[in-house]
C-alpha cells in the first residue's frame, strides 16, 4: 500500500457557485455483509456491479431488474464527481454543458430511474450471486436527492477536485431519514406539482430531519401511504392547503 507524502491541501479560494445536484445512495446491511469471510474476493465485485446499475440511470443502456427492459436513453446531465462513500456512494451532477438550468422532464426522469433501482434492487442482487456467493448481502439500497448550490474545491498539489454545498449534506440526511421509503428527494428540485402526480410523486414536510427543519420532500405517494399511520405522524405533515 503505497504510503501518502502529504495530507490534502486546496487552493485558497473555491470555484464561483454552481448549481447542481447531490445524490447519495446506501447499501442497507453493508456492514454485515463486509465482515463475512474472504471479504476481500467479494466486496470489489458486488460493488461494480451495482455501480454499473447506478450508472445505466445516468449514462443509459438495457436496465435488466425492470420488467420493462426497453434500453435507456443517456440523460441531459453532467456527472462531474463520484465518490464512494464506505457503504454507498455521492454523484455531483450538473446541467449539459452551456447550459444553467437542468430540464424538469430530465430531474422526472432521474427520480423515476432511481425510483425503479430501489424497487427492484433484488434482482439487481441476484444477477451477481454466482459471483459473489454469500447469502447476507445487502438487499436494500436508500436513494437521497437534492438541489442547490453548489463549490467545488481544488487541489493544491493534486488534480483531484471536492465538493461542498448544503444540497450535499442534505441528500446525506434524505437517504437515511426513513428506513421504509427508499427514495426520497427535495423539493428544491423544483419539479410542478402537476408534472410529479403525473409519474405518482407527491409533497410533504419532513418534520425531524437533522439541521433541515420542516423540508419540503417529494416522496412516492403510494409508499408514503402505506407507511404506519404512526410513523408517518412521527416524521411527517401534510403540506397545508389554501383556498
Amino acid at each position: 500500500m503505497k504510503s501518502i507524502t502529504s495530507t490534502f491541501t486546496f487552493t485558497e479560494k473555491a470555484s464561483p457557485p454552481k448549481n447542481g445536484i447531490a445524490l447519495i445512495y446506501d447499501l442497507e446491511g453493508f456492514s454485515r455483509f463486509f465482515n463475512q469471510p474472504d471479504v476481500q474476493t467479494y466486496v470489489p465485485v458486488f460493488l461494480n456491479h451495482v455501480s454499473a446499475a447506478i450508472s445505466q440511470t445516468f449514462f443509459g443502456g438495457k436496465p435488466y431488474w425492470t420488467p420493462d427492459t426497453q434500453s435507456l436513453s443517456p440523460m441531459k446531465l453532467r456527472v462531474v464527481h463520484e465518490k464512494f462513500m464506505g457503504d454507498g456512494g455521492l454523484y455531483v451532477l450538473m446541467p449539459p454543458d452551456k447550459k444553467e438550468e437542468f430540464s424538469t422532464g430530465q430531474l422526472a426522469i432521474l427520480c423515476n430511474r432511481l425510483w425503479n433501482i430501489k424497487s427492484f434492487f433484488n434482482r439487481v442482487v441476484d444477477t451477481v450471486l454466482e459471483k459473489v456467493p454469500v447469502a447476507e448481502l445487502p438487499r436494500k439500497i436508500r436513494f437521497g436527492l437534492s438541489r442547490g448550490t453548489i463549490y467545488e474545491l481544488r487541489s493544491a498539489s493534486h488534480n483531484r477536485r471536492e465538493y461542498i454545498g448544503f444540497c450535499i449534506n442534505l441528500a446525506s440526511r434524505l437517504q437515511s431519514y426513513c428506513r421504509d421509503l427508499g427514495f426520497i428527494a427535495s423539493a428544491r428540485l423544483m419539479m410542478s406539482d402537476e408534472l410529479l402526480s403525473k409519474y405518482g410523486y407527491k409533497k410533504v414536510i419532513a418534520t425531524k430531519l437533522r439541521g433541515f427543519p420542516s423540508e419540503v420532500v417529494i416522496v412516492d405517494a403510494q409508499e408514503y401511504n402505506s407507511l404506519e399511520e404512526n410513523l408517518r405522524k412521527e416524521l411527517f405533515d401534510e403540506l397545508p392547503t389554501y383556498r
